[in-house]
């Protein structure tokens, strides 16, 4: 038998050294390290004597979140190359101890561990930085016991270690990809070579600059919780009174400095579409990955055009067409009242509020779960076009699984720390997972499953059938009995 796990976005990053509501969804005391690592060791007890791939799918590892320099968390926009993303990653691993020992125990009972690059952490493209994660996975599976840590032990866990830039695809046709392609914002025409025109340098996203630039500054938002960022307006007008209202940072000045520089640069990274680039990603992944061209190449038609081809849209995300609205709502009311003059003038006041709400229904700006919707469609599409027999994305953090018919449909959601707002307490909660498991049969069974109070509880799930039935037969999101950690039962 053969198990494939998908995890995803669980976004490790530097540890904040604070322990005030500011980044506290960075702080130690809410980082999900140690449920992980509990996953894993039940994981490895339900599967020993067989075959696991562990696929980490995209945003493990958040090369976006601030720095923490001389104590102290640093938002930055610094140049995502190798001079940069390996000390980036080097610190990351040494604030997830935890984490790394439970990943070295993997390799270390002879499994494999397949690492997909999402939108935060597309620095794991570059091969310096590779080395240096696979450098690390292989100290931590030696550190274990007493093994033998010859070059030749070494090399032998190496080999088990694979990367890939933009999917994975197993011997049993389980596709596993992040899924940002197909969001405009976190989208690269070329995902297998990410560079801007000197090759060096990974292109800037506007989803990765809104982090670094914008919510990133934010701290007491969690921009990996949507129930944190996505707020009615009279939620973020108290969110600002509560927060911001009293202190000394000023929200209009950090969104119009990070508003100008995303769109600045956006500007001047615009690039023609360039056929030979595309050609040679395309050519790159069926390599990679073992697909055939043709198959890969009807995949990328699938992508979505990265913002920088549509700057109107970015205008409207960051608010900016709204902004402007406003200031001609001012310059409208000014003008009313110096021709009227007072009192009857002061009914210019309310221009830029009437403006405002009429500009905002007859052109509403498309809400965030729209992006998510078309990723999740997308997944249809390719597992037709790759004829799997299961596809599994990440970037939503909405953990989803259906079988249709006898293909599975899945997201693994996200592992990354939420709290009850920034002044509360961690929310445990579940953390979802995907576990598929074919046997020697060929006959794929599994789905979407959680880590909850140290058991695995089965969520989206076929079980194995003595007679493979007539049709797949499908339990959709029910509740069934724990299994315990040290249940071996646990496939």
């Amino acid at each position: 038998m053969h198990h494939t796990v998908v995890i995803s976005d669980i976004h490790l990053c530097e540890v904040e050294p604070g322990t005030g509501p500011w980044m506290r969804h960075r702080q130690r005391a809410f980082l999900p390290d140690g449920e992980l690592a509990g996953m894993l060791g039940a994981l490895l007890d339900a599967v020993r004597g067989q075959r696991m791939t562990l696929t980490l799918n995209g945003d493990v590892f958040d090369f976006d979140a601030p720095r923490v320099i001389d104590g102290r968390s640093a938002c930055h926009d610094l140049p995502r190359d190798a001079d940069h993303g390996v000390p980036a990653i080097a610190a990351i691993l040494d604030d997830h101890p935890i984490v790394l020992e439970a990943l070295g125990r993997v390799l270390d009972e002879g499994h494999e561990i397949v690492i997909v690059s999402g939108n935060h952490d597309v620095l794991l493209t570059l091969p310096e930085v590779r080395a240096h994660l696979t450098a690390r996975l292989c100290d931590a599976a030696c550190a274990l016991v007493a093994r033998d840590r010859s070059p030749s032990a070494r090399a032998a866990i190496a080999r088990r270690i694979h990367f890939r830039a933009w999917m994975h695809v197993t011997p049993d046709r389980v596709l596993v990809e992040h899924g940002h392609l197909y969001d405009p914002y976190c989208s690269y025409r070329y995902p297998m070579a990410p560079f801007d025109d000197g090759g060096r340098e990974i292109v800037a996203t506007m989803g990765s600059m809104g982090t670094r630039l914008l919510v990133s500054r934010l701290g007491y938002f969690n921009p990996h919780d949507d129930s944190s960022v996505m707020m009615t307006k009279l939620g973020y007008f108290l969110h600002w009174t509560r927060y911001y209202l009293f202190s000394r940072r000023w929200l209009a000045l950090i969104w119009a400095l990070g508003a100008a520089r995303i769109l600045g640069r956006l500007w001047r990274a615009r690039r023609p579409f360039c056929r030979a680039r595309y050609r040679g990603n395309v050519i790159a992944c069926a390599r990679e990955t073992g697909e055939r061209v043709a198959a890969v190449m009807r995949h990328a038609r699938l992508f979505e055009p990265p913002a920088e081809s549509r700057l109107l849209r970015v205008v409207r995300e960051l608010w900016v067409d709204h902004v402007f609205v406003i200031l001609v709502g001012a310059a409208l009311g000014a003008l009313f009242i110096g021709v009227v003059g007072l009192p009857l003038g002061l009914l210019g006041v309310i221009v830029p509020f009437l403006l405002f709400v009429l500009y905002d229904r007859l052109a509403p700006k498309p809400p965030l779960a729209e992006t998510w919707l078309r990723v999740g469609r997308v997944m249809r599409s390719v597992a037709q076009i790759h004829d799997a027999r299961a596809v599994v994305f990440g970037h939503t953090h909405t953990p989803e699984g259906s079988w249709e018919g006898d293909v599975f449909i899945g997201n693994s959601g996200s592992w990354s720390a939420a709290t009850s707002g920034p002044d509360g307490t961690p929310c445990i909660g579940e953390h979802p997972f995907v576990w598929l498991t074919s046997d020697d049969h060929g006959a794929l069974t599994g789905g979407l499953y959680a880590w909850k109070r140290g058991a695995i509880v089965p969520r989206v799930v076929r079980a194995p059938q003595a007679e493979a039935p007539p049709r797949s037969e499908v339990v959709l999101y029910c509740e069934t009995p724990e299994i315990r950690s040290d249940d071996a039962r646990a496939v």
